[in-house]
């Protein structure tokens, strides 16, 4: 048997020992426990099951949304958009109109990532500039990844002017663009109209996005909009274009 078997075994004895004895919160928790162990054994199965007993099981608002997002974890991982669109539904339903702003802003990077998956990027950059600024969701990611998929998505889907207030001058992108390689560059190349600049710093975010868990399949994708979006911008500074004049900015 090994260490994830013992600790199974162990606290399903809790619940036997203490099934009249201690409250359904403490009782949900051992069900939650065992369902982190199986999904932390790729039990998916397993998991999801102990998981929802755990949410019926409990009064606990705390308790049922954690459970929820120990789901929504696996369908993020797994990109199992099925289980991900019923489970964003239900902690919708869940967390409803609670004051809890950081699981709210919790769920929001969650149904982001789901938008992206889905190609929906505009949907993605409002999402997750709503939750910059209460960022908690480090079993996915740590927060200068937040704040890149934040300025890729909102790059291709906001106006000139958004783009410098709600991502350049954003005091939550400020205080750690300049760690996320060509990231800065990027942003302020394309706004300052530095085209011949802004391509240099393009390769580099193309080649970032090729290897990337959730942008890898849409890359070509953002490389084509990306490239429409600069085209139209420079276009519309001018009047008049010639071949000649576009060769030197670019």
């Amino acid at each position: 048997m090994d260490t994830s078997d013992a600790k199974i075994k162990e606290l399903e004895k809790k619940l036997l020992e203490e099934e009249d004895t201690v409250e359904d919160v403490d009782r949900a928790h051992y069900i939650l426990e065992i369902g982190k162990i199986y999904k932390e054994r790729k039990m998916k199965k397993e998991a999801i099951d102990k998981f929802n007993e755990c949410i019926t099981k409990t009064q606990s608002f705390n308790t049922k949304v954690e459970a929820h997002f120990e789901i929504l974890h696996m369908g993020i991982t797994d990109k199992d958009n099925e289980l991900l669109k019923e489970y964003l539904e239900k902690t919708r339903t869940v967390i409803g109109d609670s004051g809890d702003w950081e699981k709210r802003n919790r769920l929001k990077v969650y149904e982001g990532l789901y938008d992206i998956e889905n190609k929906n990027f505009k949907a993605a950059a409002k999402l997750f500039l709503d939750a910059l600024m209460t960022f908690t969701c480090y079993e996915l990611f740590d927060y200068k990844t937040f704040v890149f998929y934040t300025a890729i998505t909102n790059i291709i889907t906001v106006d000139r002017t958004t783009l410098k207030n709600r991502v350049i001058d954003n005091s939550d992108v400020i205080s750690c663009i300049n760690e996320i390689p060509h990231q800065e560059k990027f942003l302020n190349t394309l706004h300052e109209g530095r085209y011949g600049d802004f391509f240099k710093e393009f390769y580099y975010i193309i080649e970032k996005l090729k290897t990337d868990f959730f942008f890898s399949k849409h890359y070509h994708y953002f490389m084509n909009e990306m490239r429409v979006k600069v085209y139209s911008q420079f276009l519309l500074s001018y009047r008049s274009v010639t071949i000649e004049n576009m060769a030197k900015v670019f």
